[in-house]
């Protein structure tokens, strides 16, 4: 079903308001997202969708199954339209692989149960985890903020606004 809904995403310029998927920051980020699918297509993953470079700035949704633990799309950011989704035989061993990864920034769990929802929630170790919706979903006063090899520090107005302000002290003694 993820991958059939990823084939409908409009792919194009991010100033149309059509756009749902648009270009990548520059031509060699294409070249390095097709190369990180490629590899872990060679690597034994199936693409359910996408795996191709569509322009020079632009690359297909893709959904890539299985792929390869230590492939490039398995173990760093992709930056690019590529998710993975991985077999797992139960809950806590998808939370356990999940926490292996040396990056952690947000997390998304689709699902109708509230006690598997709070599961992942308190066992994922990612700064934010989303419960049916999907990672690019915030606002202005949610905070963000990464782990490990994501990032340091958090972001958002109210602690970017902490960040940006210096504290000072004035003792003044009058004479006297």
């Amino acid at each position: 079903m993820l991958a059939r809904e990823a084939k409908k995403l409009v792919v194009g310029n991010a100033i149309e308001e059509s756009t749902q998927c648009g270009p990548l920051i520059a031509p060699s980020e294409v070249d390095r997202v097709e190369q990180w699918v490629q590899e872990a297509i060679a690597g034994g993953a199936t693409a359910l969708c996408g795996g191709k470079r569509l322009g020079n700035t632009t690359y297909a949704p893709t959904v890539l199954l299985n792929p390869p633990a230590n492939a490039k799309v398995s173990i760093a950011e992709v930056f690019g339209p590529v998710v993975c989704v991985y077999e797992t035989h139960n809950i806590q061993e998808a939370i356990v692989a999940a926490n292996s990864l040396p990056v952690a920034f947000q997390a998304s769990v689709f699902t109708s149960r509230l006690d598997v929802a709070m599961q992942c929630v308190q066992g994922l170790d990612a700064t934010a985890v989303m419960v049916n919706d999907h990672t690019a979903f915030r606002v202005d006063w949610m905070p963000f903020a990464g782990r490990r090899e994501s990032g340091y520090g958090v972001g958002g107005i109210g602690f970017t606004m902490h960040d940006m302000t210096h504290t000072k002290m004035a003792v003044i003694k009058l004479a006297g």
